[in-house]
């Protein structure tokens, strides 16, 4: 009987993909039970939760003995097709996938954001991806992309990111921001606390990271929470010899979809430069604004009606303050914004979800 081979980035401790590999996983399996499931992960030790064998991602040639004719290979997710950050990633994955084709096993692509790519790895790209069976990608930039390299699937899909559907995410009722708005009795005169803001960001320009949370510290003081959802962000920010004693400033952690709920349910608002620590937000109802030179999180934010700044923006701390200084007193209103299009995204995220199970289906019998 065929097997289903998952693939992503996973177990390098990123939540976002590791989030992503529970939630394949997790509907391949309630869908077909009886099917041998298989991860590769880059950690193979890792405890197995759906009945799935777990085997290194690395070992190429092991992965061409298992491989059998049938068998399938999925993507799940993930901006794993792409050249900006490593080539060496790129090509790993165009090895995996030439390793399927050779072995006649039939390659999947579900969920995926595609790009940025030089020329060279547009080239190649789209000559695996020509290959695939069945391809959905996660955003309009994405489909873009894949008409531009000639890439041309009957069984196309046009989606969303597939955390959309990650199940049990629920906004909370009316709660303390709601409250925070109402006007106190004239004979209190305190003033309505701030906002918590919570700051989701990538390790790297470290000078420009820092001056932003010194100007949004400014703006909301005590009020701003600095996450990491990957291990290579978890060691914080380090200001400038200059800043003296306030020149760290630590990122808490989050290892699991527990501590990332728990986490963004006490912000009112999200500054993000990961993809999916907006999304997880979106998902709460928090509203927030995009950060960063990635098209993936421009094309996230125009999806959502959110602000999204460049790292070449002139002054961008005074701009991102001002912007959420602008945002707070229509708190309300933005807040409902982003709950009409979170409906809209999870419903596009279950019909997504119903395509690719079919798909499977329909190369599994």
């Amino acid at each position: 009987m065929a097997k289903v081979y998952l693939f992503g980035y996973y177990g390098f401790g990123n939540l976002g993909d590791e989030l992503l590999a529970r939630y394949f996983l997790s509907r391949i399996r309630e869908t077909f039970p009886e099917t041998g499931l298989v991860l590769l992960t880059g950690d193979p030790r890792s405890r197995p939760e759906f009945g799935e064998e777990r085997i290194s991602r690395w070992n190429l040639p092991r992965i061409a003995k298992l491989l059998q004719p049938g068998d399938l290979l999925v993507g799940g997710g993930g901006s794993i097709f792409q050249d900006a950050t490593s080539r060496r990633s790129l090509l790993y994955y165009l090895a995996l996938l030439d390793t399927a084709n050779r072995r006649k096993a039939r390659v999947m692509l579900f969920g995926h954001g595609f790009g940025p790519l030089s020329t060279l790895g547009a080239l190649a790209t789209g000559r695996a991806l020509r290959k695939v069976r069945a391809l959905s990608c996660r955003d309009p930039l994405s489909a873009e992309l894949l008409k531009k390299m000639g890439v041309a699937c009957n069984r196309f899909r046009e989606g969303v990111d597939p955390l959309w559907d990650l199940p049990e995410i629920e906004p909370p009722g009316p709660g303390q921001e709601e409250r925070r708005q109402r006007p106190r009795p004239a004979r209190k005169k305190k003033p309505a606390p701030p906002p918590m803001v919570g700051v989701f960001l990538r390790r790297g320009r470290e000078k420009y990271k820092f001056e932003l949370l010194k100007a949004l510290e400014r703006e909301f003081p005590g009020a701003v929470r600095l996450f990491a959802l990957a291990p290579g962000d978890a060691a914080g920010l380090q200001g400038p010899a200059g800043a003296g004693s306030h020149r760290y400033r630590p990122a808490v952690f989050l290892e699991n979809q527990e501590q990332l709920e728990r986490a963004c349910t006490g912000l009112s608002l999200v500054i993000g430069e990961r993809l999916h620590g907006l999304l997880f937000a979106a998902r709460l109802g928090i509203p927030g604004i995009g950060l960063g030179d990635d098209p993936k999180i421009t094309a996230f934010c125009r999806e959502l009606g959110w602000a999204s700044f460049s790292w070449q923006e002139p002054e961008l701390g005074d701009k991102i303050r001002k912007a959420l200084a602008e945002l707070w007193p229509s708190y309300a209103y933005a807040r409902q914004k982003t709950l009409v299009v979170r409906e809209r995204m999870m419903a596009t995220a279950r019909e997504d979800r119903l395509w690719f199970l079919e798909r499977i289906r329909e190369d599994l019998h």
